[in-house]
């Protein structure tokens, strides 16, 4: 399959990448939107990458990218340095629309987008633990970050609606996994303090999903038009930072103590679409898991960028 991509550079693509080339058995043949001062170091194992040097501002490389691909994968969401509304929205909404206006051009066949759970702000009454939220509840932004994720989703059902192409919306949570710069991963602090014995206070709580997951339900909607039109929310679980904080010590042979206040579970939600779509979800065994590698890159390679030790 030709997978043109955005956000190779970042967490879900440098996880994606490496399980579309090191652990697929399918052949896949990918193109990878990259900004000039890009740091490529940790995907230097992956040769066959095609790099497309631009931007979403930059509707030559766009045009680059899609050009006799198959599918589109748009990852990518610019955040900063700090910009002015109008900047973000020129460059993560404008610059989406050009993207897809160049993918409907090349003639792609599926655009996976990748969104976020901030699509929802007010939150129906109906809403409960028997009846969480899915993906048929209607959005209403109450950010700004939502309200680009929520326009690109209503474009993306025209082009779908007209046949342009098929579309696939993943929602995730918050992603935890080993990032290219390790001390930028989720928890990595919590887990370094409390590695070395430090007292910790945490508050507030967690709707978690591993990177893992996300990776999956990328590769279960490639090529797979049974699922075409389809939006995916991708939640594993809910845990107070401060049990987070307790699992640590304990996996870490911590001294360290936890302080803090429990959080508020939330809005109840639903992943049972993406069980249906056969994405594997590992609770908190996986999230014991992470706490473990994260404490051993820790240990062994300190914020080094190498793919190879994940």
């Amino acid at each position: 399959m030709k997978i043109a991509l955005t956000g190779i550079t970042g967490m879900v693509g440098s996880h994606l990448i490496k399980r579309l080339y090191a652990e697929s058995e399918e052949k896949h043949e990918v193109r990878a939107l990259i900004r000039e001062e890009s740091v490529l170091d940790h995907l230097k194992p992956y040769e066959d990458v095609d790099y497309v040097i631009g931007g979403l501002e930059d509707r030559e490389s766009l045009e680059k990218l899609t050009e006799g691909m198959d599918v589109l994968i748009h990852l990518a969401h610019f955040p900063g340095p700090v910009q002015t509304v109008d900047e973000l929205i020129k460059v993560n909404l404008n610059g989406t629309l050009d993207l897809l206006e160049a993918a409907k051009k090349a003639r792609i066949k599926q655009v996976v987008f990748m969104s976020a759970c901030a699509v929802f702000g007010e939150i129906l009454p109906t809403v409960s633990e028997e009846n969480p939220l899915n993906e048929d509840h209607p959005v209403r932004p109450a950010s700004l970050y939502g309200s680009i994720k929520s326009s690109i989703e209503s474009f993306l059902f025209q082009y779908q609606r007209s046949r342009a192409f098929d579309i696939n919306i993943i929602r995730p949570v918050a992603i935890y996994g080993v990032k290219p710069q390790i001390d930028k991963s989720e928890w990595f602090q919590t887990i370094d303090y409390l590695a070395t014995n430090y007292n910790v206070d945490l508050k507030g709580s967690t709707k978690y999903v591993s990177v893992d997951s996300v990776v999956q339900s990328i590769e279960k909607v490639l090529g797979n038009r049974a699922v075409a039109g389809k939006i995916f929310h991708l939640i594993d679980g809910f845990i107070h930072n401060l049990e987070l904080g307790e699992m640590i010590v304990e996996l870490v042979d911590s001294f360290g103590e936890i302080e803090g206040i429990r959080g508020e579970p939330g809005v109840a939600m639903s992943n049972q679409a993406a069980i249906d779509l056969g994405v594997e979800f590992k609770g908190r065994e996986g999230i014991k898991e992470y706490i473990k590698l994260v404490h051993k890159l820790q240990t062994e390679y300190g914020g080094d960028r190498n793919v190879q030790n994940w």
